[in-house]
Protein backbone atom coordinates (compact mmCIF):
# COMPACT_ATOMS: atom_id res chain seq x y z
CA UNK A 1 0.00 0.00 0.00
CA UNK A 2 2.92 2.35 0.57
CA UNK A 3 1.55 3.66 3.86
CA UNK A 4 4.67 2.64 5.78
CA UNK A 5 6.92 4.82 3.63
CA UNK A 6 4.74 7.91 3.61
CA UNK A 7 2.97 7.73 6.95
CA UNK A 8 -0.80 7.58 7.04
CA UNK A 9 -3.74 9.91 6.63
CA UNK A 10 -7.00 9.57 8.54
CA UNK A 11 -10.20 11.22 7.38
CA UNK A 12 -12.17 12.81 10.22
CA UNK A 13 -15.94 13.23 9.76
CA UNK A 14 -17.18 15.00 12.89
CA UNK A 15 -19.47 18.01 13.35
CA UNK A 16 -18.41 18.80 16.93
CA UNK A 17 -15.35 21.07 16.81
CA UNK A 18 -13.98 20.07 20.21
CA UNK A 19 -14.17 16.36 19.40
CA UNK A 20 -12.64 16.96 15.96
CA UNK A 21 -9.69 18.71 17.65
CA UNK A 22 -9.27 15.75 20.01
CA UNK A 23 -9.14 13.44 16.99
CA UNK A 24 -6.61 15.68 15.24
CA UNK A 25 -4.33 15.80 18.28
CA UNK A 26 -4.48 12.02 18.75
CA UNK A 27 -3.84 11.27 15.07
CA UNK A 28 -0.81 13.55 15.04
CA UNK A 29 0.41 12.03 18.30
CA UNK A 30 0.40 8.66 16.52
CA UNK A 31 2.40 10.07 13.62
CA UNK A 32 -0.43 10.54 11.15
CA UNK A 33 -1.92 13.32 9.10
CA UNK A 34 -5.52 14.53 9.30
CA UNK A 35 -7.84 14.91 6.35
CA UNK A 36 -10.72 17.20 7.25
CA UNK A 37 -12.55 17.47 9.48
CA UNK A 38 -15.58 17.18 7.23
CA UNK A 39 -18.84 18.23 8.85
CA UNK A 40 -21.21 17.16 6.06
CA UNK A 41 -21.55 13.97 4.06
CA UNK A 42 -21.01 15.82 0.77
CA UNK A 43 -17.73 17.27 2.05
CA UNK A 44 -16.50 13.87 3.21
CA UNK A 45 -17.40 12.20 -0.09
CA UNK A 46 -15.58 14.94 -2.03
CA UNK A 47 -12.47 14.45 0.12
CA UNK A 48 -12.54 10.68 -0.42
CA UNK A 49 -12.65 11.15 -4.18
CA UNK A 50 -9.99 13.85 -4.41
CA UNK A 51 -7.49 13.06 -1.67
CA UNK A 52 -5.76 9.87 -0.52
CA UNK A 53 -6.80 8.63 2.90
CA UNK A 54 -5.84 5.41 4.62
CA UNK A 55 -8.57 5.18 7.28
CA UNK A 56 -11.41 7.21 8.77
CA UNK A 57 -13.17 8.17 12.00
CA UNK A 58 -16.87 8.65 11.28
CA UNK A 59 -19.39 10.34 13.58
CA UNK A 60 -22.63 8.54 12.77
CA UNK A 61 -25.07 11.41 13.34
CA UNK A 62 -24.09 14.74 11.83
CA UNK A 63 -25.80 18.13 11.85
CA UNK A 64 -29.03 18.69 9.94
CA UNK A 65 -30.12 15.09 10.42
CA UNK A 66 -27.45 13.60 8.17
CA UNK A 67 -26.01 10.17 8.90
CA UNK A 68 -22.54 9.15 7.80
CA UNK A 69 -23.58 5.85 6.19
CA UNK A 70 -23.04 7.03 2.57
CA UNK A 71 -19.44 7.84 3.54
CA UNK A 72 -19.04 4.41 5.16
CA UNK A 73 -20.38 2.79 1.97
CA UNK A 74 -17.83 4.60 -0.18
CA UNK A 75 -14.97 3.76 2.18
CA UNK A 76 -16.09 0.14 2.23
CA UNK A 77 -16.14 0.03 -1.59
CA UNK A 78 -12.59 1.40 -1.63
CA UNK A 79 -11.52 -1.07 1.11
CA UNK A 80 -10.51 1.78 3.44
CA UNK A 81 -10.79 0.88 7.14
CA UNK A 82 -12.98 3.03 9.37
CA UNK A 83 -14.45 3.22 12.84
CA UNK A 84 -17.78 4.74 13.76
CA UNK A 85 -17.84 7.28 16.59
CA UNK A 86 -21.15 7.82 18.33
CA UNK A 87 -23.01 8.64 21.51
CA UNK A 88 -26.00 6.82 20.05
CA UNK A 89 -26.68 3.46 21.70
CA UNK A 90 -28.81 2.00 18.90
CA UNK A 91 -28.20 -0.99 16.67
CA UNK A 92 -26.06 -0.36 13.59
CA UNK A 93 -28.00 -2.94 11.61
CA UNK A 94 -26.80 -6.00 9.75
CA UNK A 95 -24.63 -4.10 7.27
CA UNK A 96 -22.42 -2.54 9.94
CA UNK A 97 -22.89 -4.95 12.83
CA UNK A 98 -19.19 -5.86 12.72
CA UNK A 99 -17.88 -2.31 12.40
CA UNK A 100 -15.60 -0.90 15.08
CA UNK A 101 -17.37 1.62 17.29
CA UNK A 102 -15.85 4.23 19.59
CA UNK A 103 -18.61 5.24 22.03
CA UNK A 104 -18.99 8.83 23.22
CA UNK A 105 -18.08 9.94 25.74
CA UNK A 106 -14.64 8.40 25.38
CA UNK A 107 -11.34 8.89 27.13
CA UNK A 108 -7.85 9.24 25.72
CA UNK A 109 -7.15 5.53 26.24
CA UNK A 110 -10.22 4.49 24.21
CA UNK A 111 -9.36 6.91 21.41
CA UNK A 112 -5.76 5.69 21.33
CA UNK A 113 -6.94 2.06 21.21
CA UNK A 114 -9.24 2.91 18.29
CA UNK A 115 -6.44 4.65 16.40
CA UNK A 116 -4.01 1.78 17.02
CA UNK A 117 -6.60 -0.62 15.61
CA UNK A 118 -7.01 1.52 12.48
CA UNK A 119 -3.24 1.92 12.08
CA UNK A 120 -2.83 -1.83 12.40
CA UNK A 121 -5.43 -2.37 9.65
CA UNK A 122 -3.61 0.15 7.44
CA UNK A 123 -0.24 -1.52 7.94
CA UNK A 124 -1.61 -5.02 7.35
CA UNK A 125 -3.88 -4.10 4.45
CA UNK A 126 -7.05 -5.35 6.12
CA UNK A 127 -10.46 -4.60 4.67
CA UNK A 128 -12.77 -1.80 5.69
CA UNK A 129 -14.51 -3.68 8.50
CA UNK A 130 -11.44 -5.57 9.64
CA UNK A 131 -12.84 -8.96 8.71
CA UNK A 132 -16.48 -9.48 7.89
CA UNK A 133 -16.51 -13.00 9.26
CA UNK A 134 -16.60 -11.87 12.90
CA UNK A 135 -19.95 -12.24 14.64
CA UNK A 136 -19.48 -9.62 17.33
CA UNK A 137 -19.00 -5.88 16.84
CA UNK A 138 -15.64 -4.54 17.93
CA UNK A 139 -16.54 -2.15 20.71
CA UNK A 140 -13.80 0.24 21.72
CA UNK A 141 -15.15 1.68 24.93
CA UNK A 142 -14.82 0.32 28.43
Amino acid sequence: MGSRERGFTILVVEDNGVIALEFEDAIRRHGGRVLGPAVRVSDALALIETTQCDAALLDIKLANGETVYPVAERLYAKRIPFAFVTGWDGDLGARYGNASVLRKPFGEAELDRCLRMLIDRIMHGENALGGLEANTPAMLSD
